[in-house]
C-alpha cells in the first residue's frame, strides 16, 4: 500500500480523497442506501466520468475507502512492542507506549470517517476489519509482556478478546463524543487501565 501511494499521481490522490470525503459526508447526512453516484460527484464537485475512472460504483468506492483507511492504520502501527525494549510497562504506564499513541493519532487524523463508518449499520465489515487489527494489536502486546500462559490469570485468547472489545468500545465512545480528549490522553488512559486496572487501591481488601 505505501509503495502504491508513493507512485500514485498527486492529482489522482486528490480526486480519490474528494470522492471519499464526499461519501463520508453524505453517509453521515443521509445513510449509505439513500445516496447515489450523482450525489457523491456533485458533493465532490467532479463529474460522473471522473468517478468511473476510479471506481465502478458507490460500493466500490466504499470498499476501497474502507480498505485504504484500515491499511493506513495497520501501516502506522509500525513500532512493535519489541522495538522499544527499554519500555517498562510496570513503571511507565503513565507514559503511553508508541503503539498506543499511533493507534489514537491515526484514528484522530480520519476521525469523521471512523465515526461514520463505525456507526453506519450498512458497513459492518469496517467494524470487523478494525476489530481484527485491534485483536492483533492486543495479542502482540500481551505476547510481549507475558509470553508464559501459566503466568496469566485467564486463558490468553479470552484476555485478548476482552481487551479488544474494551478498546473498540472506548474508541467508539471517544468518536461519538467528538474526541473530548487528545490522542495522547486517550493512549495514556487506555494503557493505564490495561496495565493497572481502574483502581488506585484494591477495593476488595489486601
Amino acid at each position: 500500500m505505501s509503495n502504491k501511494k508513493q507512485k500514485m499521481d498527486p492529482r489522482v490522490m486528490r480526486t480519490r480523497q474528494l470522492l471519499r470525503d464526499a461519501l463520508v459526508e453524505l453517509i453521515d447526512e443521509r445513510g449509505y442506501e439513500k445516496i447515489t453516484v450523482q450525489d457523491i460527484t456533485e458533493r465532490a464537485t467532479l463529474n460522473r466520468a471522473t468517478f468511473y475512472l476510479h471506481y465502478s460504483d458507490k460500493l466500490d468506492l466504499l470498499y476501497q475507502s474502507t480498505k485504504e483507511i484500515l491499511n493506513d492504520l495497520l501501516n502506522n502501527l509500525n513500532v512493535t512492542f519489541e522495538d522499544k525494549v527499554e519500555f517498562d510497562f510496570s513503571k511507565d504506564a503513565d507514559e503511553p507506549h508508541d503503539t498506543f499513541m499511533h493507534l489514537f493519532e491515526q484514528i484522530s487524523l480520519n476521525s469523521k470517517l471512523y465515526k461514520v463508518f463505525l456507526t453506519e449499520k450498512d458497513i459492518p465489515y469496517f467494524f470487523s476489519g478494525l476489530k481484527k487489527i485491534i485483536i492483533d494489536f492486543i495479542s502482540n502486546g500481551i505476547n510481549f509482556t507475558q509470553p508464559d500462559d501459566k503466568k496469566l490469570t485467564v486463558p490468553r485468547e479470552l484476555a485478548v478478546r476482552y481487551f479488544a472489545a474494551a478498546f473498540l468500545e472506548v474508541i467508539v465512545w471517544w468518536l461519538e463524543n467528538d474526541m473530548p480528549y487528545s490522542p495522547k490522553f486517550m493512549a495514556t488512559q487506555l494503557m493505564r487501565i490495561t496495565v493497572k486496572g481502574p483502581y488506585l487501591e484494591h477495593p476488595f481488601g489486601k
